[in-house]
């Protein structure tokens, strides 16, 4: 391996947890750097990325797909700068700064130094912040995913976000208006004048409307909140259109799939390196941007903060924590 010498026995600083729960489980610890693989990174991290994954695994919601031992550094998302490269790695050397979405493990980016596989990785440009960079990995592959890889999304289609005003939803309004798309969303009147400056061409205030009476005939809706949102959604699609979702499957979307004609798909995100890099691109030439809502320094205090925040399901773009 190439880079800063480091034995497995030194230590670092994390924010885990030993049990499941609330946001009073969160703790801090020091626990061993990690080790890294032939084809893995080793990040000191800058910036992290909270997003709602990591509340969900912290609560206990994700305990039988991914039944982690404890302790659990709980985050996927990460900017930082490279001080060790596996011996197989090409394409990124020792202080190269990068952006990194890691698959779900017990050893996130909730700490000092994050291992990463290289295909999990991509070079942060210049032009943007470690903060604006935490924010990217994981919210704007998800939005790619759905709504190109799943969503099949094309110029001139029209596309429904629901709540536009999150993370992953102000990634979906930009990446669907770079390609030519109408895009409708719905969001409080507060974010009305934000999401359209993002390229929103509709903007539907859900405390004042429903959708599903004044929308018809759209091609895609990516949902992003489920439940009576995910049910509603399936009146608004034209025959044929699709419905893609990256939360909890409501019990009768099969039905209504049905019943409608709409292809229904309940995707779960994943880190991709070829995605990773054309938002990199993307955000370098000013062709996107990350909208940071809150940037806070690495504390325990700071992320129970963000963890409530981020259940209350009212966060405009991206909570970021920073390590000084």
């Amino acid at each position: 391996m190439r880079g800063e010498k480091m034995t497995n026995t030194e230590k670092m600083d994390a924010i885990v947890i030993n049990d499941y729960g609330d946001e009073n489980q969160l703790t801090e610890q020091q626990i061993d750097i990690p080790s890294i693989k032939s084809n893995d990174l080793l990040v000191k991290v800058q910036s992290i990325g909270v997003n709602p994954i990591d509340w969900k695994t912290r609560m206990g919601l994700r305990q039988s797909r991914y039944p982690f031992d404890f302790p659990i550094v709980l985050g996927q998302e990460m900017a930082g700068t490279v001080v060790k490269v596996g011996k197989e790695v090409s394409g990124f050397k020792v202080n190269d700064e990068v952006i990194g979405y890691g698959t779900p493990s017990n050893r996130g980016t909730y700490a000092q130094y994050y291992a990463i596989n290289a295909d999990q990785t991509a070079h942060k440009p210049e032009n943007l912040s470690f903060e604006e960079a935490a924010g990217l990995g994981l919210a704007g592959t998800t939005a790619w995913e759905a709504i190109f890889d799943a969503g099949q999304l094309k110029a001139d289609q029209t596309v429904l976000i629901l709540a536009g005003s999150g993370g992953v939803g102000l990634m979906a309004i930009q990446l669907a208006k770079n390609v030519g798309a109408r895009v409708v969303t719905t969001t409080s009147s507060q974010n009305a004048d934000y999401v359209k400056s993002l390229g929103a061409d509709e903007v539907i205030d859900y405390n004042k409307n429903d959708f599903s009476t004044r929308l018809s005939n759209i091609d895609l809706v990516f949902d992003t909140l489920g439940g009576d949102n995910q049910k509603a959604a399936f009146k608004v699609v034209k025959p044929g259109g699709r419905l893609i979702s990256i939360v909890e499957t409501t019990d009768q979307a099969k039905t209504l799939s049905n019943q409608y004609g709409v292809h229904f798909d309940k995707i779960n995100a994943h880190p991709d390196k070829r995605i990773m890099a054309k938002l990199a691109d993307m955000f370098g030439s000013r062709k996107l941007v990350v909208r940071v809502a809150e940037n806070l320094p690495f504390t325990v205090e700071n992320v129970r903060k963000m963890h409530l925040e981020s259940e209350s399901g009212h966060v405009v773009g991206k909570l970021v924590l920073n390590i000084n």
